[in-house]
């Protein structure tokens, strides 16, 4: 008799064990969902700032209006250092065997950026590259920018596929242009909606500012 009340007590804690870890395991399941369900929202309310929706982006492409006789400089012109520097680019180069980056003209973006926000037209160019010996710039990023004053006209050129011509990427279009100051450098920023805060966004140029060098 003894042996049967110690084996139904033992299978009575056993019972009680086992439904405690149960419950702690549906426990944890619990918090780990509810953990995973806020990253979920926390992460789809980031891309909901971050990206505008369709129908955004075609009011923003059929409402900009095209510069009327607007000048741009000879987009091979962006090959030589010398010419980019007196027709107004952007730009950001680093030299033949050395590695700090130098910035140029970098107040033409902020004329720009001045005129989209005062809600007149403006263009800038921006190009990045290596300054090879002979003056000449080997060129990896080359975008122009143009504003009507409400939007942000963004076209990328392929600057590989052909080394003998730049081939224009179709336009991108944008509510925003934002300039910021992280640390010691300054950044701006192309904003795909008006929402998206000002340090986020699509880097159009990014520098220390030690780097200016007019």
């Amino acid at each position: 008799m003894k042996r049967y009340i110690l084996l139904a007590g033992i299978a009575a804690i056993t019972l009680v064990i086992s439904g405690c870890t149960n419950n702690k395991n549906s426990i944890e399941t619990v918090k780990n969902n509810s953990t995973v369900s806020t990253e979920i929202a926390s992460t789809q309310e980031k891309s909901d700032l971050k990206k505008p929706n369709e129908d955004e982006i075609k009011a923003l492409e059929a409402s900009f209006k095209e510069i009327k006789d607007l000048k741009k400089p000879d987009i091979e012109v962006a090959r030589d250092f010398k010419g980019s520097l007196g027709n107004g680019s952007v730009i950001m180069l680093s030299r033949d065997n050395s590695s700090p980056q130098e910035v140029y003209n970098i107040s033409m973006l902020d004329k720009f950026l001045d005129s989209f926000n005062s809600g007149k037209e403006g263009y800038v160019r921006v190009v990045k590259g290596t300054l090879k010996s002979d003056g000449k710039l080997l060129v990896n990023k080359l975008t122009e920018y143009e504003t009507d004053g409400k939007v942000i006209k963004e076209t990328v050129y392929d600057t590989y596929a052909d080394k003998n011509k730049f081939i224009p990427g179709k336009p991108t279009y944008s509510p925003k242009m934002a300039k910021t100051y992280p640390g010691n450098g300054i950044r701006y920023a192309i904003l795909e909606s008006k929402d998206t805060p000002d340090n986020m966004g699509a880097t159009v140029i990014s520098f220390d500012k030690s780097s200016i060098k007019n």
